[in-house]
This record gives C-alpha cells, sequence and structure tokens, in this order.
C-alpha cells in the first residue's frame, strides 16, 4: 500500500515536471521568435498598425508624393482597415469619403466613375489620397491638411482667425475637439507606421 502510494506520488511528480519543461521549451522558443522578429513591442505594434492593400497605398504613395506613413494613419484612423465602412454621416470605404467628395474630386481629375465605385479598395485608396495631396498643397501644412480631411475647408476660416493660428499657415488651436483628436490620432498612427515598417 505504502508502495501504491509512492508510486503515485512519483508518477504525479513526473508529470509534473515534464508539463514545466514542456512550457520551458514553450517560452524559450516564444521568446526566439519575438526577438527574431524584432522584440515583443514591434510584434504588437504590428498586429495593432498593420500593412493592407499595400500595392494601392505604394501607388498612390508615388502618384501624389505622399509618405505612405501618412495614408496608412489616414486609413487606419478612418476604417482600421475595413473596406465596408460607412459612417452615420454617410462617408464610405477605407479612407471614409463622402459621395459629394468623391463627385468633386472626380470633375478635378477629369473622370466620370459609377458612385458604387467609391467602395472599391483601389479607387478609394487613390480618391482619398488625392483628397489628402489636395489639402497638402492647399494649405503647406501637414496638421492643417489632415484637419481639412476630417473638417472640410473650415479649416481656411480658423487659418485666417488669429485666436486659432498666429501666424495664418499653421493652426495653433484647432477650434472643433473631434478633429483635434482626429489629428492626433492620425499623427500618432503615422509616427508608428514609420517605427515599425518605414525607418
Amino acid at each position: 500500500m505504502a508502495a501504491q502510494r509512492r508510486y503515485k506520488k512519483n508518477n504525479k511528480s513526473a508529470k509534473i515536471i515534464v508539463v514545466l519543461i514542456t512550457f520551458a521549451v514553450i517560452a524559450v522558443a516564444l521568446l526566439f521568435v519575438i526577438k527574431n522578429l524584432g522584440g515583443a513591442d514591434k510584434l504588437f505594434g504590428k498586429t495593432m498598425y498593420p500593412i493592407k492593400y499595400s500595392e494601392y497605398v505604394d501607388k498612390a504613395s508615388e502618384d501624389y508624393g505622399l509618405d505612405r506613413a501618412l495614408i496608412y494613419a489616414v486609413i487606419h484612423t478612418e476604417s482600421h482597415f475595413d473596406e465596408d465602412a460607412e459612417s452615420a454621416a454617410g462617408a464610405k470605404g477605407l479612407m471614409q469619403l463622402m459621395p459629394e467628395s468623391f463627385e468633386w474630386l472626380q470633375s478635378l481629375k477629369g473622370e466620370s466613375l459609377d458612385s458604387d465605385s467609391i467602395m472599391e479598395p483601389k479607387v478609394n485608396i487613390d480618391y482619398g489620397s488625392y483628397l489628402l495631396k489636395y489639402f497638402l498643397d492647399r494649405y503647406g501644412d501637414k496638421n492643417a491638411a489632415i484637419a481639412a480631411y476630417n473638417a472640410g475647408f473650415v479649416v481656411s476660416d480658423w487659418l485666417e482667425n488669429s485666436e486659432y493660428s498666429s501666424d495664418g499657415k499653421t493652426l495653433d488651436i484647432i477650434p472643433y475637439p473631434e478633429t483635434e483628436k482626429y489629428v492626433e490620432k492620425v499623427l500618432k498612427a503615422e509616427e508608428m507606421y514609420n517605427k515599425l515598417y518605414f525607418s
């Protein structure tokens, strides 16, 4: 009886040791994988800030002279890469274009597309990037351009108001809290994309 108890006890101890060794091996393997992928922070960061639709982003970046990190940051902030995203206000697709803006941009580009094409990733990224480039050219300031992407041409009024802009070119204060948060999110996402993929 005593021998049986000792056997059971030894058998239980052996099982615990096997489980502990297994966990140790898995932990070492995970650490090895994480180290080779650039560290836990980078691995986690790439999960939070993924790269998708790179073919279309690369083309838009080249066509309009935009940093890829900025395009990805706007997509991340606007839709989190959900190509079927549609806001309550009616903004559509990856870069959340309003249908009226889409029509206006087509007239600027001299194109005529079907209204449903706004939801196609290739078209949405192209036109969203074109709009971003338009605002960058118009305002000459990245923060103002990002604010305009969210709030529209009201940014021109803010820049003319000494309460919000000390030099008429840069926004010192963004009076819409939603737009202020939006600019912060895009800039943070752009920083993360640069850090994770483009530095």
